[in-house]
């Protein structure tokens, strides 16, 4: 008897070490599993603050100006100015990145300059002349985006404008500016205008222009050739509409 009891004692205290043991191995697992969601969470947690951090970067991150959008041109003319070819009384100067300077004014335009470039320009002959000076001096400023040289554009040739960069040459430009205009034709739907180029070279004025024919379009000239028709046509006189050097020009 003593024998059985102390057999049944032992089968006991085996059965106890078992049961605590498979009670060890469940807590193990279940720990493994639950730190192995943990991490996971941990992990999923941290892609999603990552990718809101590079969201929130991408969105302080500065765009090229994208030319004139929808805005709308809304450019007062007085009445005794309607078919007016005089020039600006309040222009003043800027400056391309290399230099060239071209005149613009608050009254005729550009009015609405969102980048670079200008746009609104006046429903009269002044602000058809306004308007290819502005373009011609765009299209020589590596600073003016693609999209903002397009937008001085009519529908028809921006649709097939093809545009090269514009080459820099500070040297040649020092003295360079857009110092008057002719108007060659004017109807309000329609306009040609010369714009003149001033510069200096061997201590030499030199004189040239560019005949661009403009179109009234969705309230605002446009430029109506391709860069390859606008041509520099040396001349001799300077034009009947003169934007005279200022002391403070291009500042």
């Amino acid at each position: 008897m003593p024998d059985v009891s102390k057999s049944r004692g032992r089968n006991f205290l085996f059965i106890v070490m078992l049961g605590v043991i498979l009670m060890l191995a469940v807590l193990l697992v279940w720990n493994l599993m639950g730190n192995k969601g943990e991490t996971k969470s941990s992990a999923e947690g941290a892609a999603v603050s990552l990718s809101s951090a590079t969201s929130g970067g991408g969105q302080q991150t500065s765009t090229p100006p994208t030319g004139r959008g929808d805005h709308k041109c809304e450019v007062p003319v007085a009445s005794e100015k309607e078919f007016s070819v005089e020039a600006p009384s309040d222009y003043r100067f800027k400056k391309t990145y290399d230099g060239i300077k071209y005149p613009v004014s608050a009254t005729y335009g550009p009015t609405y300059t969102p980048g670079v470039v200008g746009y609104c320009f006046a429903h009269n002959p002044t602000g058809a002349a306004m308007a290819p000076i502005t373009y011609m001096a765009a299209e020589s400023d590596i600073n003016a985006t693609e999209a903002e040289r397009r937008g001085l554009l009519s529908k028809r040739v921006a649709a097939e404008y093809k545009p090269e960069a514009p080459e820099s040459h500070p040297a040649d430009s020092a003295d360079a500016r857009i110092a008057g205009y002719d108007i060659k034709s004017y109807s309000p739907e329609r306009a040609v205008v010369d714009a003149v180029f001033l510069w200096k070279s061997d201590g030499q004025n030199h004189i040239a222009k560019f005949s661009v024919p403009m179109v009234w379009e969705d309230g605002d000239w446009h430029v109506d050739a391709v860069e390859s028709e606008i041509h520099l046509e040396t001349v001799e006189h300077m034009p009947s509409q003169v934007f005279k050097a200022q002391d403070n020009e291009g500042k």
